[in-house]
């Protein structure tokens, strides 16, 4: 059973919990990166400085159900997304996650953390023994699409470049290497949802372009379905074809 702190919301484990959650992630990698990625107060103490937010789950929870061979990632930073998916990977026994990012010091993605990204995320990889399910691929998206060849792309994440041209070319790249039954997921989504984007116009990370809600609305628009987590910063899951889904054989 687990108590809740009506201050800070956040589950209190217990003593007893707390003991056996030690004692696993002395034995574990694996069961280390759960409690870094999920759990407090061990998420805490990872400096993750990521903007994922609770969308971890979801993430988690889709690559378990769906239990794809090949998980491009177009956006990696420090590499909290990244090892949430090779945990998933591992968890299946199947599977292995490209990262690509080009780790080079943009005030978007690297805010307080010194431009250290790809050290961070290797070293996190190495630490929960995940380097098995993951390609880190220190590209842009441009180059690393020039080059692919990881064959059919079961599950496309898009949290690279927010820009309107740069989120429309991350999909436009690696849409014709998705296999038919393939998901894409398009991060930081519904950012206008609650209210305008500018009023977040004097954090270190604005930019005036923020253009993925712009491109999903002109994806909408053209057929593709879609469903929304609105819950900010947002998470779009699309099937990515124009085409509806049969949900019975014609």
């Amino acid at each position: 059973m687990v108590a809740f702190d009506r201050m800070s919301e956040k589950p209190q484990l217990t003593t007893l919990e707390r003991i056996g959650h030690g004692i696993l992630r002395r034995l574990s990698p694996h069961h280390r990166a759960r409690t870094d990625l999920f759990i407090s107060p061990y998420a805490d103490w990872v400096e993750w400085l990521s903007g994922l937010g609770d969308h971890g789950h979801v993430l988690y929870g889709l690559t378990r159900a769906l239990r794809p061979r090949t998980i491009v990632e177009i956006g990696s930073a420090r590499g909290k997304s990244t090892c949430i998916f090779a945990l998933a990977c591992a968890d299946n026994g199947v599977g292995r996650v490209h990262a690509i990012d080009p780790h080079q010091q943009n005030d978007w993605t690297d805010v307080n953390t010194g431009g250290h990204t790809l050290n961070f995320l290797r070293e996190r990889l190495s630490t929960y023994d995940l380097e098995q399910h993951c390609t880190v691929i220190p590209m842009t998206s441009q180059d690393a699409a020039a080059v692919w060849s990881g064959g059919p792309i079961d599950f496309l994440f898009i949290d690279g470049n927010h820009e309107y041209l740069g989120v429309r070319s991350d999909f436009e790249l690696f849409k014709p290497f998705l296999n038919p039954g393939a998901l894409v997921a398009f991060h930081d989504s519904s950012w206008e949802h609650e209210g305008p984007w500018e009023r977040f116009s004097k954090e270190k990370w604005f930019r005036e372009d923020m253009g993925v809600p712009r491109y999903l609305e002109e994806l909408q628009a053209q057929g593709y379905e879609s469903v929304t987590l609105p819950a900010t910063p947002g998470l779009t899951l699309m099937y990515p074809s124009a085409e509806k889904f049969r949900f019975r054989a014609s």
